[in-house]
């Protein structure tokens, strides 16, 4: 149970970095992995990239830790590396601003058979170091 939460979580970044390829809030990839607020913050995220006239590229390196786990429920904690996460305008291809480090509080729940993450929120760039 926890080891599939943890692939969910771990798969939803993945969807993410794919997203902010061309940073689509519409893409159906997000809705892979995530639901409810951890989907509509993923898909904020996007627009708020898309409003800047950037796309990213890279993704981000997880390494969550389990905090709390019941049968239908897995609550995890992280420190996200977005240092390798990259965001570029196509005008200054090579003016990327990459992320930092981001403590990061994610749930991830057993819904209609399907681990899915369901809560997401982070701190400031610079609120955990790896």
């Amino acid at each position: 149970m926890d080891g599939e939460a943890i692939a969910v979580y771990r798969a939803m970044w993945k969807d993410a970095a794919e997203a902010s390829l061309t940073s689509d809030p519409k893409s159906p990839r997000l809705a892979d992995h995530a639901e409810g607020g951890a989907l509509g913050l993923l898909q904020y995220m996007m627009e708020q990239i898309r409003d800047k006239g950037a796309t990213s590229r890279g993704e981000a390196s997880v390494a969550p830790t389990v905090v709390k786990s019941t049968k239908n429920k897995v609550e995890l904690r992280d420190c996200v590396d977005g240092s390798k996460w990259v965001q570029v305008k196509p005008d200054h291809p090579s003016d990327g601003t990459p992320g930092g480090h981001y403590r990061t509080e994610a749930s991830v729940v057993l819904s209609s058979g399907k681990w899915k993450v369901s809560e997401l929120s982070w701190g400031e760039a610079g609120s955990c170091m790896n």
